[in-house]
């Protein structure tokens, strides 16, 4: 019987050491769409639009907390203007370095984590948030997914 039980676990085993890898793409830590990223991050401490607007794909939808329907570009920029207008001394710090993704099948995806912060112009209160961000891209290097990850308490509680 010990012999039976020693065969099944080392068939067991032998089994679970046999798996194949699998590669599903590339991780980078610099790259060209990062840098498109960056530049981004760093126009949007600007203010300036219609620099972060050249930056994207006509088609381009945008996600964010609570928005379940992506929302185009034109509004998009609409709501950064809005942004612009509410708020100043926006600051966006990089935490670690954003990571670019080359999957095999679903394209280029170029992730940051930073710290927000920022002041309401009317409140002259300081809001601060950690964010993530998402990028997904196009061939010809256009952003055409916004995704944004963020605790909204921060800023909502600023505005009061």
């Amino acid at each position: 019987m010990k012999k039976l039980l020693l065969a099944v676990l080392m068939a067991c085993c032998v089994s679970a050491f046999a798996q194949t890898s699998q590669k599903n793409g590339t991780l980078y830590k610099t790259h060209p769409l990062i840098d498109v990223s960056n530049t981004l991050l760093s126009l949007y401490q600007k203010g300036d639009v219609d620099g972060m607007v050249k930056l994207y794909a006509d088609t381009a939808k945008f996600y964010g907390p609570g928005s379940d329907k992506g929302s185009t570009l034109a509004q998009e920029k609409d709501h950064w203007k809005q942004i612009f207008n509410e708020w100043g001394d926006i600051k966006l710090k990089i935490q670690g370095y954003p990571d670019g993704l080359d999957y095999t099948k679903e394209g280029f995806i170029v992730q940051s984590w930073f710290a927000f912060s920022a002041v309401n112009k009317k409140t002259q209160k300081t809001a601060k948030s950690n964010m993530v961000l998402f990028l997904s891209f196009n061939k010809d290097g256009k952003i055409t997914s916004d995704l944004i990850y963020y605790d909204p308490s921060a800023i909502i509680a600023a505005e009061q």
